[in-house]
């Protein structure tokens, strides 16, 4: 694995966008090499569950979307939106990194094709 300086990492993150709420940095044994929820904002998971989570899912997840590669290009990154809120995973070399957003982050396209999606599956999907 290349020489890596998570700490570092997730500081430049924290301090380039106030909207992110926690940081993982998995490495494709699925060993989480850092895991840290930004100062002063409290988590929505114990801390069982994160790495439970984080120290298997995203590897799976990365590992089923890239299976698109050869038909689409290399995934730039993928994103789950939750209620409370948005993940945006990305696999760089050896590593998956898990971003976590406040809900509010701004993603018009999801937005937008979101209140499409509920109104026609509540009209034709139930």
């Amino acid at each position: 694995m290349p020489d890596v300086n998570t700490d570092s990492f997730v500081k430049g993150l924290f301090e380039h966008d106030t909207t992110i709420r926690y940081v993982a940095v998995v490495d494709d044994d699925y060993k989480i090499l850092v895991s840290k929820q930004r100062e002063g904002v409290r988590s929505f998971t114990s801390d069982e569950m994160e790495r439970n989570f984080f120290s298997i899912f995203p590897r799976i997840v990365v590992d089923t979307v890239e299976k698109l590669a050869p038909f689409l290009g290399p995934m730039n990154g993928m994103t789950v939106h939750y209620e409370k809120a948005l993940l945006v995973f990305y696999h760089y070399q050896s590593l998956t990194v898990v971003i976590s957003f406040q809900p509010e982050v701004g993603t018009p396209f999801y937005s937008r094709i979101t209140a499409a999606f509920k109104s026609l599956a509540e009209k034709y999907l139930t």
